[in-house]
């Protein structure tokens, strides 16, 4: 069974947006996956966040990691990314593909 964790980090923000401060827009994150062997493979990338209303903001400094692994869950397909990652441990245990040297003196 493999166990994943997430990184943020970074996150990147608009100053002054709607008369709020520090609205994040763009979440920088890592996707690790480990699996009972110790086997680690990583997938990073970006995710925009539309800006949020004046009811729902949460100021930057009350900003938790549940929170914005929320946003994760919900803006990308995590489902789809866990099994890129499977899958990339699998091959790393069962491998398809072998590289060898020619069988001839160069």
């Amino acid at each position: 069974m493999n166990t994943y964790t997430w990184t943020i980090v970074a996150l990147d923000c608009k100053i002054n947006e709607d008369n709020l401060q520090d609205v994040v827009y763009n979440v920088n994150w890592r996707y690790k996956a480990v699996n009972e062997n110790d086997i680690t493979v990583e997938t990073f990338g970006a995710l925009l966040v539309p800006p949020p209303s004046q009811e729902d903001f949460t100021p930057y400094e009350d900003l938790t990691k549940d929170q914005v692994i929320g946003w994760l869950d919900a803006g990308l397909n995590v489902p789809a990314i866990t099994a890129d990652l499977d899958n990339q441990i699998n091959l790393i245990v069962n491998p398809v593909d072998i590289t060898l040297p020619p069988p001839f003196e160069n």
